[in-house]
């Protein structure tokens, strides 16, 4: 059986890639970027483009843990407040 957060961690990415789906802005500046890519690629020998890959896979996986604590991060928060009677106390 995989462990609780490892199966958060495979909803909120499937959850993410439906989200991101259905956002006209997400398709619109991944279509720029490919667009900008092969422009690129088109000016640059391989060599240049192979450390543009590395750079960009570099930066990639620090953004990806980031992006991973910040929603484990919030995850634990959200435990946390659903935990306090006083945040789900209403007036009246």
């Amino acid at each position: 059986m995989e462990p609780p957060f490892a199966l958060l961690e495979q909803v909120k990415t499937l959850l993410l890639q439906k989200k991101l789906s259905s956002l006209s802005p997400y398709e619109e500046a991944r279509e720029d970027s490919e667009a900008a890519w092969k422009k690129f690629c088109l000016a640059h020998t391989g060599e240049v483009r192979g450390q543009v890959l590395d750079l960009l896979d570099r930066r990639d996986g620090v953004w990806s843990i980031q992006r991973d604590a910040a929603f484990c991060l919030g995850l634990q928060l959200g435990m946390e407040l659903g935990r306090l009677e006083r945040f789900w106390e209403t007036d009246g």
